[in-house]
């Protein structure tokens, strides 16, 4: 929950997104005392009925859309045992598994422009991306040969990113104060996702088989979407489509503020670090198998790093409130590096693997939770970058998800180390772990280049 803000803020740092919406001319003209009453009577940022709302219910729509992309390893056991046994479709069942995540990360380049130029047709856009994710779970329960999992649950299903990006964007008008918290706390809304629905998943295929699960799955995908909508709406509203009026209250889109610094340093970062850090969760279960660790198994460590991450992105929010992200970034992944080389690189047994998920879910898996104060310093006083520049970050964040699976299947052909201890020595799993690690550290080290506020607004901590 979002703590009360101290005192109200100035109109000058809260309704920077009203004063920039809503005032097409200047404060001293007659025009402006109704202007001040609209922005007078707007709900209150980082409090209140609304704010709270809307955040629990965009941390909701988060983990329902990621919950599949979360789980998607359980369906693809079932596909490959049970669905499609000995058929040869190996292919096609995963890139059925590995699209959703892919296109939902690498979507957000392609919604966030869109979103920006015409707000007027959010809802209806939300709506349309519901309607296509839906009915392409639905047809997923009905499919006869692999190839149409890729169309129904692969292309289909991802159209839900169009449902969910406005939550990530319109809560910079909800929240100034706790802008790193309430992001964070949004994200990790898929990390409960990832961490309830492969068991939900488990239990509803082993009880009642795939079509009934897949249906059942889909209808209650859309009923909780459809609940949880009705909270995501704008703090500022939008002005009058009219266009003259339009023309005054909303700028076009103008992408000169990716030549400041700061938006050079998180695409840097992001880059680098998305390289690595899908990497742990594509092979502790394979890695866990092949040292025989069992008790706890592959899957169960896993599910620990994926809960463990709620927690960690809220705590790294709250942080990233009061400390310079350039603090926090060389911090949390040099924590995380080191994790890798040591308690991965020499955990053999499940003790160091699950410590390895603890360290690794509270640092490298949680830097997603300074995006709002990294957007914020981006966006640098102007209301119209964020819709731009987060949705930028994740796909970046998509790049390296297509790219880490390629890259770790050929490190791992590089064989063991010989006469090394651990990981290193006993399985062909080091390379793979020097890269995550170097990879991890290298991006903390462009992170700690993040300036520390804004350069015209003075944004910052």
């Amino acid at each position: 929950m979002v703590p009360a803000a101290p005192a109200p803020s100035t109109p000058k740092d809260d309704d920077m997104y009203a004063l920039t919406e809503l005032t097409p001319s200047s404060p001293t003209s007659p025009d402006a005392q109704p202007q001040e009453r609209e922005t007078s009577t707007l709900p209150p940022v980082d409090k209140g009925k609304d704010a709270i709302l809307f955040l629990l219910a965009a941390a909701a729509m988060d983990g329902l859309v990621w919950g599949f992309p979360f789980s998607v390893g359980v369906l693809h056991e079932y596909w490959s045992s049970s669905l499609f046994p000995g058929q040869g479709d190996a292919n096609a069942l995963s890139l059925a598994s590995t699209l959703p995540t892919a296109i939902l990360f690498a979507s957000g380049a392609i919604m966030g422009p869109i979103f920006t130029a015409l707000p007027w047709y959010e809802r209806q856009i939300q709506l349309l991306g519901l309607f296509v994710a839906t009915a392409g779970l639905i047809a997923s329960a009905f499919v006869t040969q692999a190839w149409q999992l890729v169309i129904t649950f692969g292309i289909m299903y991802p159209f839900s990113g169009a449902f969910y990006l406005p939550c990530a964007t319109i809560i910079f008008e909800w929240f100034h104060q706790y802008r790193g918290l309430a992001t964070a706390t949004v994200f990790a809304g898929a990390g409960v996702g990832g961490t309830v629905y492969p068991f939900v998943v488990n239990a509803l295929l082993g009880k009642f088989g795939y079509r009934t699960t897949m249906l059942s799955l889909a209808l209650s995908y859309a009923a909780l979407n459809l609940v949880a909508v009705v909270f995501i709406k704008r703090r500022i509203p939008l002005p009058p489509r009219e266009a003259g009026v339009r023309r005054h209250a909303r700028r076009k889109m103008d992408f000169r503020w990716m030549r400041a610094r700061a938006p050079a340093v998180a695409f840097t970062f992001m880059m680098i670090t998305s390289l690595s850090s899908f990497i742990p969760m594509l092979w502790l279960p394979s890695f866990a198998a092949t040292v025989n660790a069992t008790r706890p198994g592959g899957a169960a460590i896993l599910s620990i790093l994926n809960a463990v991450t709620v927690p960690g992105l809220m705590i790294t929010g709250h942080i990233s409130d009061r400390v310079p992200v350039r603090w926090i970034l060389p911090l949390w992944c040099s924590v995380a590096a080191a994790g890798c080389l040591l308690l991965w690189g020499f955990g053999t047994s499940s003790g160091p693997l699950v410590a390895f998920s603890i360290v690794w879910g509270m640092s490298g898996a949680s830097v997603a939770g300074t995006y709002g104060k990294m957007v914020t310093i981006m966006a640098d006083g102007d209301p119209m970058v964020p819709g731009l520049a987060l949705p930028l970050l994740i796909a970046l964040r998509g790049v390296g998800n297509l790219t880490s699976g390629p890259i770790s299947t050929k490190l791992l052909q590089y064989g063991p180390f010989k006469g090394a201890a651990g990981a290193y020595g006993a399985t062909t799993y080091g390379p793979l772990l020097i890269f995550v690690s170097a990879c991890t550290f290298l991006g903390g080290v462009a992170g700690a280049l993040f300036p520390l506020r804004g350069k015209n607004s003075g944004v910052g901590v």
